[in-house]
């Protein structure tokens, strides 16, 4: 049996592993929000990693305990890789595959059922929803096994089959989710895998060299081995450092901060609004198109225009339902979800599409008639939408005749109970955080004395612009419950503060629901009325009884001005409202979109006070990458160093070199080409030519059985069977005999001018 630093080495390099995967399944959670599932992946990666490592580790020891035998680490059995597969099954099984949401450590015949229905959810959830996404058990077990595969195929080609550079492949598989939907990998995932990665590239350096004939030979192969680690571990550094270096120079560039796949998309010409919109998409950039023209009868615009309405919130995602019909509609008839009265005073617009692409008209949110659309449009009271025709092109032009109410701060407060309202516009997601939402809710409008006083309680605190901050890069979730973080992290745009309105409004009993459609946008000097994508935007409205849904604007005014007339508490009725300061003006550039991106757009996923410094790579990450990279150098340089000491056990080489440095004291010198099995012969042939004198019997068995364990070290399967005592021992015989001729030949020499 012989000593091999094969199993520590083996060892090491599944660890190594296992680091990089670790970090890179961090990574994941720019996608799928942190959780339990985290914990249960690492301790997952953990349990899997001892698994391999230690039936490696079991096989080489096996294999040194044989007769000659030598412990190379189990290098290429599958074994292993085998053995860590059954413990990662399990895992999943007794994780998953129980009937509740804890683990069954034993697990039963149905596991194997479960976490395929699992399976199955978790496509579900990926196909209909958009990331960050919760991290729940279908998402986590999708998760937690990715990983272990990613480990098993990582660990058995760096450790089983000995090629670390392929086992980076699969690693860094986990990195395509992030990169894909969110455009970044976090700094830390990547400082710490590509840290472990390389190393695991210089643990291995070169494997181990058969013993050259050539006394120097194998030093010369470990250099060289040395060497190649070396040139290959700063190459891969260069590259790492470049990459870093590359991903801070593109987020300064102009137009290269963002998602990476904005690099292989454009804008859209035509303008369609989302349907569906989700409270943790970021806002990206949003067209410049003008999407309609109108003209006013009396030159001023009548506030937003509308496209839909949404009334359906699970606690994350807007949803719009099955499309409805409507009925048909006279030009002359007044459509309206209720008799409200009205001032009298009609305003006519001249509409004409421009980019718009919508299944629904722009209309006004006050009652309204219509003339001149495409024949099929019809009205969907329960709505308030005109749908059905159709759709939108460029060129279309119909009319709209708005009969605004006569809204009033007195007339909203005397508005009478609700009696008779649909259900969905009171329902509230049924999430951990409810009550906490509900609590909040009544902290801020619950001691008010009406409906409307509550509503509008609601729109001054999420208008404090102390309190909550307008950013159209939304923070990653934390809980799942999407207006509880919101409520939380207080930062987002128009969708964030329209929703939280809706709810806040809905746990107090009043009805509310979500709008979606345009800001009135800006006037030319020849008096038309352009609206751009830009000005796309959601608000939500609140039901009053013999008034009907009326707008509130909890969006900051840096987005959309003044609140409503009606709305703003310190204006009585027939007041006249102050124009909007400079800072209160709509702002027209790329940050004022509204609504959401297009479904095919992914959100970011970092947070608000982080985000200015997420956009490049902070100081931190250099540091980080710094200090990673310097302690790879560092172990680099131990392990070259400790490799170069020579071995205090003496082996069949080593002993061999001693006894030709010995034959070199005698003037023999052995060609190059000699064969250990040639070696003993040519050697006391050598001496004998050289000295006159045969060579001792029991030195040439001495250096027959050196020559022997010689040619077994080199070449035979099997190790020699000779301890380093004993061969410490035949060189002290060679090497006695050796001196003990050269004494003699001294003696017996004639000194020079006797005769």
């Amino acid at each position: 049996m012989t000593g091999s630093r094969h199993t520590p080495r083996l060892v090491a390099s599944t660890a190594l592993v296992t680091l990089a995967t670790a970090a890179s399944l961090l990574g994941l959670t720019a996608v799928v929000l942190p959780g339990p599932w985290v914990a249960a992946a690492l301790a997952g990666v953990v349990l899997v990693a001892a698994a391999a490592a230690g039936t490696r580790a079991a096989i080489g020891a096996r294999r040194a305990a044989r007769p000659g035998g030598k412990d190379d680490g189990g290098v290429g059995s599958v074994l292993p890789t085998l053995a860590a597969a059954v413990v990662g099954a399990w895992y999943l099984l007794a994780r998953y595959g129980a009937p509740g949401e804890g683990p069954r450590w034993v697990p039963g015949p149905d596991a194997a059922g479960r976490v395929l229905d699992r399976l199955g959810q978790a496509g579900e959830i990926m196909r209909g929803e958009v990331a960050p996404v919760v991290g729940s058990a279908p998402i986590a077990m999708l998760c937690v096994g990715g990983a272990i595969v990613v480990l098993l195929v990582a660990d058995a080609l760096a450790s089983g089959l000995r090629h670390p550079v392929l086992a980076t492949v699969p690693v860094l598989v986990l990195w395509f989710p992030p990169l894909v939907l969110v455009g970044q990998v976090p700094w830390g995932v990547f400082v710490v895998t590509v840290a472990a990665l390389l190393l695991g590239l210089a643990l291995d350096g070169a494997p181990p060299a058969r013993r050259s004939a050539a006394p120097g030979a194998a030093r010369a192969v470990r250099r060289a081995g040395h060497r190649r680690a070396a040139a290959t571990t700063l190459t891969a550094s260069v590259v790492a450092v470049a990459a870093l270096v590359a991903g801070t120079g593109a987020g300064a560039l102009p137009g290269g901060s963002g998602s990476w796949t904005d690099a292989f998309t454009t804008a859209a010409r035509t303008v369609r609004l989302s349907e569906d919109l989700d409270m943790y998409r970021s806002l990206t950039t949003r067209s410049d198109e003008v999407v309609l023209r109108y003209t006013s009868s009396t030159g001023d615009d009548v506030g937003p225009l509308r496209i839909m309405t949404l009334s359906a919130f699970d606690g994350r995602d807007w949803g719009r339902g099955p499309q409805r019909e409507g009925e048909a509609f006279d030009p002359e008839d007044v459509l309206a979800p209720a008799e409200a009265p009205l001032t009298g005073d009609r305003v006519e617009l001249d509409v004409t599409v421009g980019t718009l692409r919508e299944d629904q008209l722009p209309v006004s949110i006050e009652p309204r008639d219509l003339a001149g659309p495409a024949e099929g449009w019809r009205y969907d009271a329960g709505r308030d939408e005109v749908v059905g025709g159709p759709r939108t092109q460029e060129g279309d032009r119909y009319e709209i005749g708005v009969h605004p109410r006569a809204l009033s701060p007195d007339r909203l407060r005397g508005a009478p109970e609700t009696t008779d309202v649909d259900d969905a516009f009171l329902a509230v997601p049924g999430s951990a955080h409810a009550a906490d939402v509900a609590a909040v809710a009544a902290e801020v409008a619950g001691d008010q004395p009406t409906r409307y006083d509550q509503a509008v309680a609601l729109q001054t605190y999420l208008r404090d612009t102390t309190r909550f901050a307008y950013d159209t890069e939304v923070p990653r979730g934390r809980t799942g419950d999407a207006v509880w973080d919101f409520l939380q992290q207080r930062t987002g745009y128009c969708v964030q503060f329209a929703t939280t309105m809706v709810v806040l409004a809905r746990s107090l009993g009043i009805p509310a629901r979500l709008a979606v459609g345009f800001l009135p946008g800006q006037a030319d000097d020849d008096g038309v009325w352009e609206v751009t994508g830009q000005d796309s935007h959601a608000w939500p409205e609140l039901w009053f009884e013999d008034t009907g849904w009326v707008r509130f604007e909890p969006t900051p005014a840096v987005q959309t001005g003044a609140a409503p007339q009606y709305a703003d508490p310190s204006l009585g009725a027939g007041a006249t409202p102050q124009p909007p300061s400079l800072e209160q003006e709509r702002p027209r550039g790329p940050t004022a979109s509204a609504a959401a991106p297009p479904p095919t757009l992914a959100p970011t996923a970092t947070s608000a006070p982080a985000a200015a410094a997420e956009r490049g790579t902070p100081w931190g990450a250099w540091a980080g990458a710094v200090g990673v990279l310097a302690l790879a150098a560092a172990a680099l340089a131990l392990w070259l160093r400790r490799r170069e000491r020579p071995e205090r056990q003496l082996d069949p080489e080593r002993a061999w070199e001693r006894v030709l440095v010995a034959l070199a004291r005698q003037g023999v010198t052995l060609p190059p080409s000699t064969t250990p099995r040639a070696a003993p012969a040519a050697a006391a042939a050598a001496l004998e030519a050289r000295t006159g004198r045969p060579l001792a019997p029991e030195a040439q068995d001495a250096l027959a059985r050196l020559a022997r364990a010689l040619e077994d070290w080199r070449y035979a399967r099997r190790a020699p069977d000779l301890a380093a005592a004993e061969l410490d021992e035949l060189v002290a015989a060679v090497t006695r005999a050796l001196a003990a001729g050269d004494d003699r030949a001294a003696r017996t020499r004639t000194p020079a001018g006797v005769g």
